[in-house]
């Protein structure tokens, strides 16, 4: 473990981002947070961090050997982007009880040390996927909300997908704590559940909570008259010169891989004789009692979730119909960062599979930044001053 230059600046709201990643949380706040703590250990991540964002107060090493004192005091946020491998649909499904996943006891530790000192970041965020909603029929999530209430937190959860800012489907769930010392304005909160942010099955687990811990709960406001301008063609590289395309083998096995389903979608688009692009993932599927890998398209101009997966049968590939002709090619790293909101300034990592494994385990840039603008920058405010911004 390393630690790269730790002076600190105290101007703005002070911030820390465990399990950084490539920093892409750090991308969608704004100039008024500053970020006085950075932790990951994986060297392909922290190699571009370092790039994109320079090594101050970034500490290198595994989160389980990482001390309370060099987490800085009274943090105005904490952001966790923890693992999720353990809560996602492709995982095994054993939650915090997993070698990833477990990960998160570790860092709370770090806060609980901190509440007990009266030292805690008086905003903690934590992003995962929306699998932790029902991991071991919903004890992880009763256990994490226990965590935040007994360090003396007020929670809020949403689950935001990143398809309102982004062509690209991927939901993620946000749990956006305050200590509970603090009056919040009235603005930020609902009387009940917002179908945009709070679906059925997310209500359905806070109202599967204990009674004390339901009582915690916020459910937060936030704007949803939200129109997405970008589209999946915005995103596309049209310069060939370093596009990889596949072979008209590589292509015909993708497509005798398909149900037939799948080839009708594809015989609707030639039928309209103009250029269309698709995405499509290998699955494994279950037909008729055989287990095999099957291609799967779809042209409703948004992308499938990305993978963090280094396997290059798991990462997500385009499809070019054009009349009869028909192409494929793997989504090339920058195109993949596009779809995280990654602006093409940002460096990513120099192969091809680390690049693929940095963005698919990030944070959608869009909304951090949505987040920021209607609820973490009112929240800093009040937890700045001690006050609701309403008295002031």
């Amino acid at each position: 473990m390393s630690f790269i230059n730790s002076d600190i600046n105290n101007s703005g709201f002070s911030w820390a981002e465990f399990f950084a990643g490539g920093g892409m949380a750090r991308a969608g706040l704004g100039p008024s947070w500053n970020c006085v703590f950075s932790n990951d250990n994986d060297a392909h991540k922290v190699k571009s961090y370092m790039e994109n964002w320079s090594a101050d107060h970034l500490l290198y090493g595994d989160i389980q050997s990482v001390p309370a004192s060099l987490v800085p005091d009274n943090l105005t946020m904490a952001w966790a982007s923890s693992p999720c491998q353990n809560f996602s649909s492709a995982g095994l499904g054993n939650g915090l009880l997993g070698a990833s996943s477990s990960v998160f006891v570790k860092w709370w530790e770090l806060i609980a040390t901190k509440a007990l000192l009266n030292t805690s970041p008086k905003i903690i965020v934590m992003e995962n996927v929306a699998g932790l909603l029902n991991s071991r029929n919903g004890l992880d999530f009763e256990l994490i909300s226990k965590c935040f209430a007994e360090s003396g937190y007020f929670f809020g959860v949403v689950m935001m997908d990143a398809i309102h800012f982004l062509p690209q489907s991927r939901p993620r769930l946000f749990i956006v704590a305050v200590k509970s010392e603090y009056e919040l304005p009235l603005p930020l909160k609902l009387d009940k559940p917002s179908a945009t942010w709070h679906p059925q099955h997310l209500v359905r687990a806070i109202q599967a909570l204990p009674e004390n811990l339901r009582a915690r709960h916020i459910w937060w406001n936030l704007p949803d008259n939200i129109h997405r301008q970008l589209r999946l063609m915005d995103i596309i590289s049209s310069d060939d010169e370093h596009i990889n395309w596949h072979t008209e083998a590589e292509t015909l096995k993708l497509l005798q891989s398909m149900t037939q389903t799948n080839i009708d979608k594809i015989n609707t688009i030639r039928s309209q004789g103009s250029l269309v692009v698709g995405t499509l993932y290998r699955r494994m599927r279950t037909i008729n009692g055989i287990r095999s890998s099957r291609a799967e398209v779809r042209f409703d101009g948004v992308a499938g979730c990305l993978r963090a997966s280094t396997g290059g049968s798991s990462r997500q590939m385009l499809l070019f119909v054009d009349g009869e002709s028909i192409r494929t090619r793997q989504l090339a790293p920058r195109e993949a960062a596009r779809l995280m909101g990654l602006p093409d300034s940002y460096k990513l990592p120099s192969l091809k599979t680390h690049a693929a494994k940095l963005v698919g385990d990030g944070v959608a840039v869009p909304v951090v930044k949505f987040l920021e603008q209607h609820l973490l920058n009112p929240l800093a405010v009040v937890v700045q001053r001690g006050c609701s911004p309403a008295t002031l």
